[in-house]
């Protein structure tokens, strides 16, 4: 097992990607906190694991003081925190003018304030509030720890939505900078970017785009979410101990760098 007795937090983890992480991760021997905006299905990921010391929390992870309030209970739960996955994101906001896109190909002047800000609110801060709680728990128990950040290729190639692939740029900075600063500490700070995943978000795109990706995809298909779990176990676990401030990008060859 990779990650025996590991304390592993893992957001958006009620469906898609963050809950198949969490299905894989238990069975490596993690024992899992599985962090969702709703409770309810942050619970019913939790049925679902494998092992039986796991536990569900509800947190917006745009909100500074309820992460930390999140992972104050964590703590009170498990004593520590070993392994954190930053997955909870949006790709669209009420107001981001994603019908107009869709419709006329222009997203940025139909874009409302505040649909530009939800996205980036979830997407970065989100992941840099959850990295600061999580830090401050590994540094006080003075242990080696890794943080995976679910970036997008939409962070490396700029294509889709203005508001996202800013937001996933970011994720990018974020993660490069704190493997700086974390690194003497033990701490091990790395991405994962994306292709076209099969997931609900996905399930949204329109179909002529949709074949177009995978048209140019060498591997023509969809990626899986345990596809990506493959992914974050490697970055999670000591496979890759001596890899800190890099992306990885599964993307069936969409985008081959």
């Amino acid at each position: 097992m990779k990650l025996k007795n590991k304390i592993a937090v893992i957001t958006g983890s009620g469906s898609g990607i963050g809950k198949a992480i969490a299905k894989r991760f238990a069975l490596e021997g993690a024992t899992i906190a599985a962090v969702d905006i709703r409770a309810e299905t942050a619970r019913k990921t939790v049925k679902e694991l494998a092992g039986d010391r796991h536990r569900a929390f509800a947190a917006d992870v745009s909100d500074g003081k309820e992460v930390a309030a999140t992972f104050e209970a964590i703590d009170s739960a498990f004593g520590r925190v070993d392994l954190l996955i930053n997955n909870a994101g949006i790709d669209r906001a009420p107001g981001d003018g994603f019908d107009k896109l869709i419709k006329t190909g222009e997203q940025t002047i139909h874009m409302t304030d505040e649909g530009f800000t939800r996205v980036m609110e979830i997407n970065v801060n989100g992941v840099f509030f959850c990295m600061r709680e999580a830090v401050r728990l590994m540094r006080r128990n003075e242990q080696d720890g890794a943080i995976v950040n679910m970036s997008s290729i939409s962070g490396l190639t700029a294509n889709g939505p203005p508001h996202y692939a800013a937001s996933k740029a970011a994720v990018l900075g974020l993660t490069r900078s704190c493997a700086r600063e974390l690194g003497p500490f033990g701490i091990r700070v790395n991405a994962i970017c994306p292709g076209v995943i099969d997931t609900p978000m996905t399930a949204e795109v329109p179909d002529t785009a949709l074949k177009a990706l995978l048209y140019a995809t060498p591997l023509g298909r969809k990626g899986t979410v345990e596809d990506i779990a493959s992914s974050a176990l490697f970055l999670a676990s000591t496979d890759s101990a001596f890899i800190t401030g890099q992306s990885i990008s599964p993307n069936g060859g969409l985008v081959i760098c």
